[in-house]
């Protein structure tokens, strides 16, 4: 009696099948611990940073939220404490990339754009 390919082996595909589910959720599981741990980072160094704004560490506060866009990108928040941190500092030009950016990422945020019209009437510029 001549088997085919098909009828010898599908058997044994749903032996591994299981197999390799198991092996993906756990990669995905993996995955997603790395990014708990990646975010939890996030959050305490974004923290810190706030405290050393508050601080009027400013140099310090500032490096710490460059520290968070290497792990969050795209974080509106942390460009928005940033623009803050430049207009602390007088640097009307670097507050104004850094907040526009916030509004390009949360153009729904009420208080990225007053912080936008604030800066421009301390620039003396129309929007």
């Amino acid at each position: 009696m001549k088997h085919t390919v098909l009828q010898i082996f599908l058997p044994f595909t749903f032996l591994l099948l299981p197999a390799s589910c198991f092996s993906q959720k756990l990669k995905n599981h993996d995955d997603s611990l790395k990014y708990d741990v990646k975010m939890m980072q996030f959050e305490k160094m974004f923290v810190q940073a706030n405290l050393e704004k508050n601080r009027k560490n400013y140099e310090q506060a500032s490096a710490l939220y460059y520290d968070c866009l290497k792990l969050k990108p795209a974080s509106a928040a942390v460009y928005y404490e940033l623009a803050n941190v430049s207009f602390y500092r007088n640097k009307f030009s670097e507050a104004e990339e850094q907040i526009k950016k916030a509004i390009k990422l949360d153009s729904e945020n009420s208080e990225y754009k007053r912080f936008l019209d604030e800066l421009y009437v301390k620039m003396g510029k129309k929007r």
